[in-house]
């Protein structure tokens, strides 16, 4: 996507400094969803609240935050794709 007016904003270069690791699992989400990494960063900010960022980001909290780009667990199967409901309807 073009830089432009997003988010009924112009967008302007930044720069800033991140690990190779922060970089591939950015890389890796914005593939996943099928966006820039430039709007992928975008929507992971504008979707945080500020407390919520704030809380989460702070020395203590951080310590017992999972590291997500160390991450080797399946999606699928996490979230089966299929939900076996007959329970809600026993025989």
């Amino acid at each position: 996507m073009p830089m432009g007016a997003v988010h009924g904003e112009n967008k302007k270069r930044r720069t800033f400094c991140v690990t190779d690791a922060a970089f591939n699992h950015l890389e890796a989400i914005a593939k996943e969803a099928e966006q820039s990494k430039s709007e992928t960063l975008e929507r992971l900010i504008r979707s945080t609240p500020i407390w919520e960022g704030s809380a989460t980001l702070s020395n203590g909290a951080w310590e017992e935050c999972f590291d997500h780009t160390k991450d080797t667990l399946d999606p699928d199967k996490l979230f089966p794709k299929t939900v076996n409901t007959d329970f809600l309807f026993p025989s």
